[in-house]
């Protein structure tokens, strides 16, 4: 069975890994990027630790397996009829099973010229050009920075709560008066990490409130100037704005509107996962719209439940229904510091810290070998070179 995989991220590489080395099967892993980028440490990487604990090259991850060949394309354009992908320099890709699993991209909801005006934290190359801002202004003349965070999801309440501490790092590094950091999140609904329990917010906010963080509920932000923040509420004068306020899936599917409806702005999919009436075409991971949709624990569950269903249809069995399940939330917020949220309880401190440093060395292990896993994992305990 001829299986083309598209996209590197969680799902894609996990539905690589659990069919790689199973008879019967020839992979093609086809992603923009050489490497595996961990998203869920990048804010870590944007306040001056080593992007290390990032990337990890795609070839380093699959070359146990035999039958998994990667290329490093961009598909822009399907036939689902001759059961094919093009990609933009002219390659095609004949499949017999197509897994799509390409990734989010940054929703400015429309907001004019704000790719421009702000700046984001979506791959590895944009955080450490944020990270090279943020040094700049932590050495610059000024007394004081004022940064706006827009958006109090998780990655805006993780890079929020780490600004003033990283700011005191390049103090330490460059010898020089730490700066004083005024940052401002802003979020548009009634209470930070709204995907969470009321009461799991509320221990959010008390904790970035003293870590410094001011923070704007029920604020919307209408339009960036340069140097200006402009919200409902009134202009806020700010020296950088960081966008962390929505994602939405790759507009590959968008470009298809015949093969993909979209809901929610994700891609609607039946209760095997396939592309609404198109049985070999699966989507799944950010870009599928089911529940939870959106966090890793869900696209590592949907590869793991595609792969099953693959082997199931060669052996002749009938697929499983598919089953969302709950993940666990683990936000960091500063130093030592997090919030988990489990279907039964919530902890945080420096218990939650510890829970969530277990879970991303968890999420190596689904991608390397347990030595390797630990060596990517502790490169997170180092500085980058800034």
């Amino acid at each position: 069975m001829n299986i083309v995989i598209v996209g590197g991220g969680f799902a894609g590489i996990k539905t690589a890994l659990e069919l790689g080395n199973k008879q019967g099967f020839e992979i093609t892993l086809i992603s923009e990027r050489s490497n595996f980028e961990y998203h869920g440490a990048l804010y870590r990487s944007g306040t001056g630790r080593s992007p290390l604990e990032v990337v990890i090259p795609l070839r380093d991850i699959l070359k146990r397996t035999k039958n998994v060949k990667f290329a490093q394309d961009k598909i822009v354009g399907i036939d689902a009829n001759k059961k094919r992908v093009v990609s933009e320099t002219g390659n095609i890709y004949p499949y017999d099973k197509l897994v799509l699993a390409m990734g989010n991209v940054v929703n400015y909801f429309g907001l004019s010229d704000m790719d421009e005006l702000s700046m984001s934290l979506d791959t590895i190359g944009s955080t450490i050009r944020l990270r090279h801002k943020l040094k700049d202004l932590f050495r610059s003349p000024a007394k004081s920075v004022r940064i706006a965070v827009v958006g109090g999801g998780s990655a805006g309440v993780e890079l929020a709560g780490e600004l003033d501490h990283f700011a005191q790092l390049v103090a330490e590094k460059y010898k020089t008066p730490a700066k004083k950091v005024e940052a401002v999140l802003i979020e548009g609904s009634d209470r930070v990490l709204p995907s969470l329990l009321p009461q799991a917010s509320k221990k959010a906010l008390t904790r970035l409130q003293k870590l410094g963080v001011r923070v704007l509920l029920n604020t919307q932000l209408n339009l960036c100037k340069p140097g200006k923040a402009c919200l409902d509420s009134g202009d806020l004068e700010v020296d950088l704005i960081i966008w962390t306020a929505g994602s939405h899936a790759a507009n590959f599917y968008a470009n298809h509107p015949r093969l993909f409806a979209m809901e929610r702005g994700r891609v609607k999919v039946d209760q095997y996962l396939h592309a609404s009436g198109h049985t070999d075409v699966y989507v799944l991971g950010d870009n599928a719209s089911t529940p939870y949709s959106g966090m890793a624990q869900t696209a590592l569950l949907d590869a793991k439940f595609i792969a099953t269903n693959l082997l199931r249809e060669q052996a002749g069995k009938s697929p499983f229904w598919y089953r969302a399940r709950k993940p666990i939330y683990a936000v960091p917020i500063g130093p030592n510091w997090a919030i988990i949220q489990t279907p039964t309880k919530i902890i945080s401190g420096l218990r939650g810290w510890i829970v969530r440093r277990r879970a991303d060395l968890a999420i190596y292990r689904n991608f390397e070998p347990y030595k390797q896993a630990i060596k990517t994992y502790r490169k997170g305990n180092h500085l980058a070179d800034f």
